[in-house]
């Protein structure tokens, strides 16, 4: 086989051997590139989603054009999904600006609703929530059925899309994509999706043990959903991989953490690495508090994705648990200039890489036009290449 024809999987064992807590020929390099992609491509936002072959044109030259071993996840929403839906929550500001969700329309659970709630999640969802989010599911039928059966088109029809994104990826640049899937917290779920963020807020003071008890009984959903998603996507050797955004933790106190988010995030973690999934969550925030939490995960079996902290110190605590993504500032690929970039690219690199178990990654998705210069991305991303090998 080619040299070319060996780069897709050289570059997938470079990152499963990373991940794995071992030491690559080199630090390699995740593209976290979302919807800044369609900006760079030359398109919007909004296109991407009502189209998804923009969406896969605006990946491929993403990958064309910018070094790197792996790139994330397809980042466009299905648009038509939500519109034969009728959804409430998603929304533009204006034709060219990204996706907004509305926290308002978030709070469409009652606060006296947790206990039918918690005696069947999936029924309380079916049967009340998603008519709530969804104008034409609350409809009565022939309307329903309808609706259901246009979005269950449209959803079929992007999936397909997105596995033609994928397969162009890996054949015409030879870039793999690492998540299969998206899984949320059951509180985040709760607080984005059933009550908002201010109304779990307010429901940890005035309803705490009927949250807690919500929490619970949605955990094996929570696990469900992830296996779900893990057996519809291809067969591949390497281990499956799921996203975990954590939006909350850090917004609480600590004796409200290890009350209704450690106890369910460890069991959810400890389920998918006994069945050899990865789960990568995005730790939001600052979470060094919970450094401690963090060593008590399946050791070699998880990554962590890392907006904030002290480089050396997470290396020190939680390198020989976890693998370490993220830490370097958007912000900076915006406003600071090509030796910064470099600088801090090299900063991290010296402190996170020795012994392997680091991907070299920005601290959060990239998403706005306005978030990184492409410039500043291809300097840094061939440093760490060039800079990061192993001896």
């Amino acid at each position: 086989m080619s040299e070319v024809g060996n780069l897709y999987q050289e570059r997938v064992e470079r990152v499963f051997k990373t991940l794995r807590l071992e030491q690559a020929d080199r630090v390699p390099v995740l593209g976290t590139y979302g919807t800044w992609s369609a900006y760079y491509a030359g398109y919007t936002d909004s296109e991407t989603n009502w189209d998804t072959d923009k969406c896969g044109k605006a990946m491929l030259k993403v990958a064309g054009d910018i070094p790197m071993d792996m790139t994330h996840q397809v980042f466009n929403r299905p648009g038509s999904v939500y519109q034969a839906l009728g959804s409430k929550a998603f929304h533009y500001l204006s034709e060219s600006n990204i996706v907004q969700y509305s926290d308002q329309s978030a709070n469409i659970m009652k606060e006296d609703e947790y206990r039918e709630f918690s005696g069947d999640p999936f029924r309380f969802f079916v049967d009340k929530i998603l008519p709530r989010k969804y104008r034409e599911l609350a409809q009565d039928s022939p309307v329903r059925d309808l609706a259901l059966t246009k979005g269950a088109m449209q959803f079929g029809m992007y999936g397909g899309k997105k596995g033609a994104i994928k397969a162009a990826l890996a054949q015409q640049c030879k870039m793999p994509l690492l998540f299969d899937g998206v899984i949320l917290h059951p509180l985040d779920w709760i607080a984005d999706f059933f009550r908002g963020i201010k109304g779990v807020f307010m429901d940890i003071r005035r309803r705490p043990e009927e949250l807690a008890e919500a929490v619970e009984a949605l955990t094996p959903l929570v696990m469900r959903f992830g296996m779900g998603q893990v057996h519809m996507a291809p067969p591949r050797p390497n281990p499956k991989v799921l996203m975990m955004p954590l939006h909350l933790p850090t917004m609480l106190n600590t004796k409200d953490f290890n009350k209704y988010y450690w106890p369910s995030f460890k069991k959810v973690m400890e389920f998918f690495a006994a069945h050899d999934i990865y789960v990568i969550p995005f730790y939001e925030g600052d979470w060094s508090r919970y450094y401690d939490h963090l060593q008590e995960l399946p050791a070699k079996k998880t990554m962590g994705w890392f907006e904030h902290g002290e480089p050396k110190e997470l290396k020190q605590k939680l390198g020989n648990t976890l693998c370490l993504i993220g830490l370097f500032p958007t912000t900076l690929l915006q406003y600071g200039t090509k030796e910064e970039c470099i600088a801090k690219a090299k900063e991290l690199v010296d402190a996170l890489a020795p012994g392997g178990g680091y991907i070299f990654g920005t601290d959060k998705e990239v998403i706005s036009p306005k978030d990184a210069k492409a410039e500043n991305i291809i300097a840094i991303n061939k440093f760490v290449m060039e800079y990061g090998i192993y001896s």
